[in-house]
């Protein structure tokens, strides 16, 4: 599974290049393409997949036709054999399935018509592969469109893909918090602390977010303000074990782990490098100057104090910004039981700076938490030397290999892990477009509640996506309105709102709020085209179903995978 979603790991900037090597053909499949033109003796030049190649065709055919074939044989050239069709010149069903030695029942009747209508190459050992992952979902339906959103993906028909994205494709109906109470329930003492630690961290965001800020405060009151707030300072981060008992002002690095700092540092730079030159461009040198005399010399603390200073420039520049420096030094997390005067005071300086939890800024930090604490990024961090330790999904991966665990405790985990890695391959290229499938809790005031969100967009040229034309879906269940889906679509930077919900007159409720997101939007670079509001009981709203609407996009690939 790992090694699967490891292989999707595309670097920014990437672009897939057509496929140069020969098509590997089998005997059996059947596949969509177009006759070029005629060499003599049954030998003709065949358009397959997006390749032009020389084929034997035996049966009657003239050029420019394109037709079904079936493959007879593989050789060199290989056999082709133009496929039977009904009125229509779609491909008989019948004859495709008794080549595969299979009864047909309705769902794969349907398969091998979904494939035929997609033009994807139907083969036996897929379509068996198709029948045996069906035969054991208990939902034909939704197990049938996830298999056909696999074959429109050319992802291989396996059990262990299978099962993630079906799970994950349930997940408007089966709440994701649903899951973290059930497995806090079912957790044995030993291996409570660590997983029930990250569970909390992406329950409650705002509290893990404002903490982690604290700490990065301390520090900088540690290097640079007055000899009370030093030492005040020092102290407050011995009590919350964020340094060790014998830390000093001149010594406090004694326990940090600083083999795999390199990247986190890198990364930094270039957030450093997005900000104005005149601020900075100063602490950009200063780290590297750093970096260089750690690799010559071994100084930790000089390289620390030039992370914790670089962090404090961008953070007062752009607050509030992504948390680099803990990363960086690999901190552990701060024991806040007792906190101290210093912790208290450096929290509440934080908490002006972001906002209260209903913040439009302490949202934006919340979501980037939340995301990256339930370890969307883990298979990414552990090729690039990270530490994805301290993530839902890492502690996940090592529950499920503790020996002797409660099966019931073991079925959880699995489907909650399940449900991490099927968002993962959910969200898949589709040639020029991207998708993004997130599924999170989210604490709004006192209640808890789910988020869903599906983004669709398109690639620029460099890979990244173009936040100029996208489409994003929110699905979240509220305290007073109940399911709510707002869609929301972005072209050349123009945004409008649809807002689904089965309450009538929300139009009035908003309006004195529209000048408020207008204004949001205008600072953010946007324009607001406006927003409507339309009920649930009149209008069937956009699908959420991930598989499902995938399949309806209107982008189809030119170039078909053998």
């Amino acid at each position: 599974m790992s090694s699967y979603i490891q292989g999707q790991q595309r670097p920014v900037g990437s672009t897939q290049q057509p496929e140069r090597q020969l098509l590997s053909l089998k005997t059996g499949q059947v596949i969509h393409g177009k006759v070029i033109s005629s060499l003599g003796n049954q030998q003709m030049e065949v358009i397959l997949g997006g390749r032009i190649l020389t084929a034997v065709v035996s049966g009657a055919i003239s050029e420019g036709e394109a037709r079904w074939f079936q493959v007879e044989s593989n050789g060199n050239p290989p056999v082709l054999k133009p496929v039977k069709t009904d009125s229509t010149g779609k491909p008989d069903i019948q004859q495709i399935l008794q080549s595969a030695g299979l009864g047909g029942n309705k769902e794969i009747r349907e398969l091998v018509s979904s494939m035929i209508r997609q033009q994807i190459p139907v083969s036996a050992d897929k379509l068996t592969a198709a029948a045996n992952l069906l035969s054991g979902t208990a939902d034909k339906t939704e197990g049938l469109s996830v298999i056909k959103w696999m074959f429109s993906k050319d992802i291989p028909l396996k059990e262990a893909l299978f099962q993630p994205i079906l799970t994950a494709n349930k997940g408007v109906t089966k709440p994701l918090s649903g899951l973290f109470n059930q497995l806090k329930n079912q957790l044995s003492p030993a291996n409570l602390s660590s997983v029930s630690q990250v569970l909390q961290q992406v329950e409650e965001p705002y509290l893990k977010v404002t903490q982690d800020y604290a700490v990065q405060r301390l520090f900088e009151k540690m290097m640079t303000g007055s000899s009370i707030e030093r030492n005040q300072s020092l102290e407050a981060l011995k009590e919350v074990q964020i340094l060790p008992k014998n830390a000093t002002l001149s010594n406090w690095t004694i326990s940090l782990h600083t083999e795999s700092m390199g990247k986190g540092i890198e990364n930094l730079i270039k957030a450093l490098g997005t900000l104005p030159q005149s601020q900075g461009r100063e602490q950009q040198v200063q780290l590297q100057q750093a970096l260089k005399a750690y690799q010559q010399t071994g100084a930790v603390q000089q390289l620390a104090e030039a992370v914790v200073q670089g962090q404090g420039v961008l953070l007062r520049a752009k607050p509030p910004s992504q948390l680099h420096s803990l990363q960086v030094l690999q901190l552990p997390t701060a024991n806040t039981a007792a906190q101290p005067q210093g912790f208290s005071q450096a929290l509440n300086e934080v908490q002006q700076m972001i906002g209260p939890q209903n913040s439009a800024a302490s949202i934006q930090v919340m979501l980037k938490e939340i995301i990256h604490r339930m370890g969307q990024d883990y298979e990414a961090r552990m090729m690039n030397a990270g530490s994805p330790a301290h993530t839902l999904k890492a502690q996940l991966v090592n529950l499920l290999e503790t020996p002797g665990m409660n099966p019931q405790t073991r079925d959880t985990a699995e489907q909650m892990l399940n449900r991490l890695n099927g968002m993962q391959l959910l969200s898949a290229d589709n040639g020029p477009q991207q998708q993004l499938i997130m599924q999170f809790p989210l604490q709004l005031g006192t209640n808890q509640t789910d988020v869903m969100m599906k983004m669709n967009g398109r690639k620029k040229n460099d890979g990244s996506l173009d936040l100029a034309h996208v489409r994003v879906l929110f699905y979240i269940t509220l305290a007073e309105l109940n399911e709510s889906i707002i869609d929301m679509n972005v072209q050349n930077r123009v945004v409008s709102l649809d807002i689904y919900n089965e309450n009538k007159g929300l139009d009035q409720l908003a309006k004195p709020l529209i000048p408020t997101l207008e204004a949001a939007l205008e600072q953010a670079g946007y324009i607001f085209s406006g927003v409507k509001f339309h009920s649930t009981g009149e209008l069937d709203p956009p699908i959420m179903n991930p598989a499902e609407d995938a399949l309806s996009s209107t982008y189809h690939k030119v170039d078909i995978k053998i």
